[in-house]
């Protein structure tokens, strides 16, 4: 239809991009590289762990502890010496825990604290100034954050995952006003997938005994796989230029919370 053929035409080109993704060794990250790299763009994939992904040309593998304020500033320094811009920002990288938070301790909500809010805040603030500086204040950033960001959960164990989301959350809307008050092209977008098949749960539970212990193995629906997820982050990234979405919330059918 014509409508479909001006939507179409509409629609934001990714090809020859340059664009970052944190968490890029596993599930959602490792799915949105690769979907981003399949579509033309240049890819900075990082991750703590890098034994899953392979440099190659325009796709750039880079270890980086995001527990380390240093790092993260050194990565960004790359990007401007090496890339000369960045177009995108892809912030994937999270830690969870297998109990709540009267069984937690203070090390540990630190730890979450920096992985899940205060890494993706610099990232941000740094990829927008590369963003400002190189790249005439345009570009877009997109958050993942959970559903557990909408809602508190009855399950124990998300508990404190959900107050780094409810602040990523409060952050990433924070940046948005920002954005409009300096009159900058830079889209800030978020996307909060319900549960999706991926290592975070592997790393929180420890075993995939005790994931079927916590979700149950025989619920009336599936788990989001990663590449679903990744698509819909294509599909926030490739909306017309003067389209923001907010926030995506994304779950399997069925599944309410």
């Amino acid at each position: 239809s014509v409508l479909a053929e001006v939507f179409m035409a509409n629609m934001t080109s990714l090809s020859k991009k340059i664009g970052l993704v944190t968490g890029a060794n596993s599930g959602i990250g490792f799915a949105t590289a690769k979907h981003l790299f399949d579509e033309g763009v240049t890819v900075v994939a990082v991750d703590k762990d890098s034994d899953k992904l392979q440099e190659q040309p325009n796709f750039h593998v880079k270890q980086v502890n995001l527990l380390s304020e240093c790092e993260i500033r050194a990565l960004f320094q790359w990007i401007r010496s090496e890339l000369g811009r960045l177009d995108i920002v892809v912030n994937v990288a999270g830690i969870g825990t297998d109990h709540g938070i009267l069984d937690g301790d203070y090390e540990e909500w630190m730890k979450m604290i920096q992985v899940n809010l205060l890494a993706p805040t610099l990232s941000c603030k740094l990829a927008m100034e590369v963003m400002i500086d190189l790249c005439g204040g345009s570009g877009h950033v997109v958050n993942m954050q959970s559903v557990w960001s909408h809602a508190v959960p009855k399950t124990e164990h998300v508990h404190w995952y959900s107050v780094t989301k409810y602040g990523l959350k409060s952050m990433t809307d924070g940046l948005r006003v920002e954005v409009a008050n300096r009159n900058l092209d830079i889209r800030i977008s978020t996307i909060s997938p319900g549960p999706t098949e991926s290592n975070f749960n592997t790393n929180s539970f420890k075993s995939q005994e005790k994931i079927d212990q916590t979700f149950g193995s025989n619920r009336a629906f599936s788990r989001l796989d990663p590449t679903e997820v990744a698509a819909a982050v294509l599909h926030i990234l490739k909306s017309p230029k003067n389209v923001q979405i907010n926030d995506m919330i994304i779950t399997p059918q069925k599944y309410v919370f």
